[in-house]
């Protein structure tokens, strides 16, 4: 059984939200799986998983969560984690 922590769960509410208000974004959402990494400042994907940190999320607003997790499915939707071939994703924005 997954424990659900308070940040995947307002996270889980966002990706609803979006998928009511904006089926667009919200069905690429639903394709990328939520990982806590407490490793990285904000959120980052790699096509499969949206990684976020629990602290940064925490900072958000219910609207702004909802504007960073459509920025965030953009990535693969644009296929940015396939157009990086070997370049370091810190260096080249991705």
């Amino acid at each position: 059984m997954r424990h659900e922590t308070p940040t995947s769960l307002r996270i889980q509410k966002a990706r609803t939200s979006l998928v009511l208000d904006h089926p667009f974004f919200g069905s690429l959402l639903f394709r990328l799986k939520g990982r806590e990494c407490r490793s990285i400042p904000t959120m980052a994907t790699d096509g499969v998983s949206l990684f976020y940190n629990p602290d940064f999320v925490e900072t958000l607003n219910a609207a702004t969560l909802a504007g960073t997790l459509a920025h965030e499915v953009m990535h693969p939707a644009l296929h940015h984690h396939v157009r990086r071939s070997g370049r370091d994703p810190k260096r080249c924005g991705i």
